[in-house]
């Protein structure tokens, strides 16, 4: 029998609605390694969802085969909110219309309330450590009541994702090259998923950063690095992993790279013990893994029109111009062009379209750089 997918019913602000998430799941429930994966939380980033839509039917038919050795949980959209959020025939769905909160930021931070919790709770087992702790972060997101619509899925998504091994939350970008957010403390799991899925800019952040911004994938790694900080003599291993892959830009949806995008996530869960099978040779990496703090952002100094003279994936050198924002009302000043430049040699991998229209703050390009800029330590890792 296929795999039949489960509602999981949200709130509505609106009499005579009713808001759903669609759950798909794999496995025996407890079971390990854990693995959850959503797309288009932000919900007009689509690239992720068609990635899912080849990976359901890869998953549903390993269960058929009783490849599924622990626990795989995928939400195809992970956002109903904004997947409603039409203006004027254009898609929103990156920020709450009520509220003006992004999607992906103000999840519950648990790590000082499950740390306090389980501190006299700890002993020597590793394994039951890790489960006592899983107890405590389920109950903290349990108890917490949500004030408002969107908090209340982030509280849903969390219930079903903090205790597993392994997180993958799929983005996009505006127009960029494909690229991955991840934290430090799996190394050979993000070098995994990294050359698995092709990406062309991988960034971690340090060993002992928390989190500054709690997005969907910081929220369930977070508690992990607060119990270490907190209680550093602890039995605790290395846990979750959590990532953010970025799937290009927002246009790049197709069925070739959807097809491909399914079926690297595929390999990943054989690599990762979660799916049996064998998934071949790990492919070449396109990129070396560099630090978080080692991506340079460019901001737009001025309003004007964008146009851009090096495209997503170009290897950059330090101070070569990236783009120009053109003053469309006086192409006959000599300051009509301002130029944006490089302070390091990096990977551009995330930019805006040409002819976009900017504003002054605005971020216009990202890059992965080897080694960590003095003038980005302690900025969050994205901006906007």
């Amino acid at each position: 029998m296929p795999r039949q997918a489960t509602r999981v019913p949200l709130l509505s602000n609106s009499p005579g609605t009713e808001r759903f998430l669609t759950v798909y799941r794999f496995g025996t429930p407890g079971a390990r390694p854990k693995a959850y994966l959503q797309a288009a939380i932000h919900a007009n980033e689509l690239p992720g969802v068609m990635a899912l839509h080849y990976l359901l039917p890869m998953l549903d038919a390993a269960e058929q085969a009783g490849q599924i050795k622990g626990e795989v949980i995928v939400v195809p959209t992970a956002n109903p909110i904004g997947l409603s959020q039409h203006l004027y025939a254009n898609h929103l769905g990156r920020y709450d219309f009520n509220l003006r909160e992004n999607y992906n930021r103000n999840y519950l931070d648990i790590g000082d309330q499950v740390a306090a919790k389980v501190a006299d709770q700890l002993g020597a087992d590793e394994a039951a450590n890790v489960a006592t702790v899983r107890r405590a972060m389920l109950d903290a997101v349990d108890a917490f009541q949500a004030p408002n619509e969107p908090q209340f899925l982030k509280k849903t998504l969390m219930a079903m994702s903090i205790d597993a091994d392994y997180v993958l939350d799929l983005h996009c970008d505006a127009h960029a090259a494909l690229h991955l957010f991840a934290g430090a403390s799996h190394a050979d799991a993000v070098a995994d998923l990294s050359a698995q899925i092709g990406s062309q800019a991988t960034t971690v952040g340090r060993p002992d950063a928390i989190p500054q911004v709690m997005s969907f994938s910081a929220c369930n790694m977070a508690p992990w690095l607060k119990l270490a900080k907190a209680l550093p003599d602890a039995a605790l291993p290395k846990t979750t992993f959590s990532v953010t892959i970025e799937y290009r830009g927002q246009g790049d949806v197709s069925h070739e790279l959807g097809r491909g995008d399914g079926t690297a996530l595929f390999k990943f869960l054989q690599r990762r013990g979660v799916v049996g099978g064998d998934p071949g040779p790990l492919p070449e990496p396109k990129c070396k893994i560099t630090p978080g703090w080692g991506m340079d952002v460019g901001y737009a100094p001025k309003a004007g029109m964008l146009v851009y003279l090096k495209d997503r994936g170009a290897t950059i050198e330090a101070g070569e111009t990236i783009c120009e924002i053109i003053d469309p009302l006086d192409p006959f000043s000599p300051d009509c062009k301002t130029p944006i430049k490089s302070v390091a040699p990096g990977v551009l991998f995330s930019r805006r379209r040409d002819g976009a229209l900017t504003w002054v703050g605005q971020v216009v390009f990202r890059m992965a750089c080897e080694n960590e800029l003095p003038h980005r330590l302690g900025r969050p890792g994205t901006d906007d």
